[in-house]
C-alpha cells in the first residue's frame, strides 16, 4: 500500500468519524425538550444517615427518585436493582431518592441496612424517610406516584401493607419534574439514563 493510498484511506475515515460527529451533536441538540410536568414543593424528610433533606439539597443536580418500602419481598428489590443499574450507568451531578412508604417501620438505621444490600451509594444515593403525611404528599402530589396504605381486613399479606407506583420520576436541576417512567416497560432503564443525561445537558432553567 502506497503513502498516497495510506493517507487518502485516514482522510476518508477521518471525514467519516467527523461526519458521524457532526449528526450526533445536531440530532442531541434537536431533541425536543422535556416537558415542565410540576414543581416540587418545600419539603422536610430523613435521609438513612439521620441528615435532613429539603428542597435545597436537589437544587443543582439532576434527581432520579422511586418509592419501596424495606419489608416488600417482590416488587421492591427489583425496583432497588433497577435504580442501581441507573445509578452505575449515568455520571456525576445525579442525585438519587428512594422515598419509603412505610416510615413507621423504614427508620434511617433500617434503611442504611437496607440499602446496603443493593450497593446505596451514601453521597449520591438517598433513602428517604420522616413525617408520613409529608412523605405521601411529596410522593403523590410533587413526583406523581401513586401511594396508599392498604386499608384491607387483616391479615393484609407482607407484600401489600402498601400499594405504591413502580414508577421513577426525573426532576431537573431546578427540581421540577420532568418526565415519570414506568419501571416495568422494557426499556424503562434506558428511558431513565436518557432523559437524565438530557437534562444534564439543558442551561435554561
Amino acid at each position: 500500500m502506497d503513502d498516497r493510498f495510506q493517507k487518502t484511506l485516514w482522510a476518508a475515515l477521518i471525514a467519516a468519524l467527523a461526519g458521524i460527529v457532526a449528526i450526533y451533536v445536531f440530532t442531541e441538540g434537536r431533541k425536543a425538550p422535556l416537558p415542565v410536568i410540576g414543581q416540587v414543593k418545600p419539603f422536610a424528610l430523613t435521609n438513612q444517615l439521620g441528615r435532613p433533606v429539603s428542597l435545597a439539597d436537589l437544587k443543582g443536580r439532576v434527581s432520579v427518585a422511586n418509592v419501596v418500602f424495606s419489608r416488600c419481598p417482590t416488587q421492591c428489590p427489583k425496583l432497588m436493582q433497577q435504580m442501581a443499574r441507573v445509578h452505575a450507568a449515568v455520571g456525576p451531578g445525579v442525585r438519587f431518592l428512594t422515598l419509603t412508604a412505610d416510615p413507621g417501620n423504614d427508620t434511617p438505621e433500617v434503611l442504611d441496612r437496607y440499602g446496603k444490600r443493593f450497593g446505596v451509594d451514601d453521597g449520591k444515593w438517598w433513602l428517604l424517610t420522616g413525617d408520613k403525611a409529608e412523605l405521601y404528599r411529596f410522593a403523590t402530589e410533587d413526583l406523581k406516584f401513586n401511594l396508599l396504605e392498604n386499608a384491607g381486613p387483616p391479615p393484609v399479606p407482607l407484600a401489600d401493607l402498601f400499594i405504591h407506583s413502580t414508577d421513577f420520576a426525573v426532576l431537573d436541576k431546578a427540581g421540577r419534574l420532568r418526565a415519570v417512567v414506568h419501571g416495568e416497560e422494557p426499556d424503562a432503564e434506558a428511558k431513565i439514563t436518557a432523559h437524565v443525561r438530557q437534562l444534564l445537558r439543558e442551561t435554561n432553567l
